[in-house]
């Protein structure tokens, strides 16, 4: 199973999209595929159409329910363990907890075996943000076609480097990903060479601008449903096979 996670310290740089439409790709291609929602938003099923949860993650940390019991079906082969408000008080209660960055390994011990799982981190430094790095052996990083996107990944970096230091392990950064690519705009241009030079052959090609994009979370729809022959639902076929088609990683090789 290959555990992954979707962080940016900047809002509106597409994670939640990515996560959405990269996990709807694995699962038509035949892979099982659950999607966590970290983020007190709860994003992820409002993008799905996914609004008759009983349970969330919230009630996962609170030990009211097993991991097993918020997990809800969304498509065939993807399903969601979704968030809510109540992540905010959950996530404070996690700061008395002894070893409180291995809760999720305890938490999903007996969820059962995905393909993937995919995490939907917040944009900011928070305890839960920290529990998915510890937890997952990937970080794919969304960089939205502006300055500020750029420095905030490059932010992330640095603080990826002090969780692992701190916590004596952490996850590797795989893929940089760019979103909201505008072969219009020269600043798409200039950051995309900028990402190239920081980050190599861990750039992807780029999410392009797509109003399909913006409109399917509005049906609760994927890119694949409601738009099939877009540019979006392009892009986000060829991330999945570029995922797919990756060596996965264990921690022990680990090269950050």
């Amino acid at each position: 199973m290959r555990k992954i996670a979707v962080v940016g310290f900047k809002g509106g740089i597409g994670k939640t999209t990515i996560c959405v439409n990269l996990g709807a790709a694995l699962a038509l291609r035949g892979k099982r595929v659950l999607l966590v929602d970290t983020d007190t938003q709860s994003n992820v099923s409002l993008a799905l159409g996914i609004n008759n949860y009983t349970y969330s993650l919230a009630d996962v940390l609170s030990r009211d329910v097993p991991a097993t019991a918020a997990i809800v079906t969304a498509r065939n082969n993807l399903d969601i363990l979704p968030g809510s408000l109540s992540l905010f008080k959950a996530q404070q209660r996690m700061v008395m907890e002894i070893a409180r960055e291995e809760i999720f390994e305890k938490l999903f011990a007996d969820v059962p075996e995905y393909d993937f799982q995919i995490f939907d981190c917040a944009p900011s430094l928070s305890l839960l943000t920290i529990n998915a790095m510890y937890y997952v052996d990937e970080v794919f990083v969304p960089v939205s076609m502006e300055m500020l996107a750029m420095a905030g990944a490059r932010q992330f970096m640095t603080y990826l480097r002090q969780v692992s230091r701190m916590l004596g392990r952490s996850a590797s950064i795989r893929l940089i990903i760019p979103s909201f690519f505008d072969p219009r705009r020269k600043v798409s241009s200039v950051i995309m060479q900028m990402l190239k030079e920081d980050f190599g052959q861990r750039v992807t090609p780029p999410i392009w601008v797509d109003t399909k994009l913006s409109e399917a979370p509005g049906e609760g729809k994927t890119i694949f449903e409601y738009a099939p022959r877009s540019r979006g639902a392009q892009n986000y076929a060829q991330l999945a096979e570029l995922v797919l088609n990756m060596r996965p990683l264990r921690r022990d090789n680990h090269s950050r």
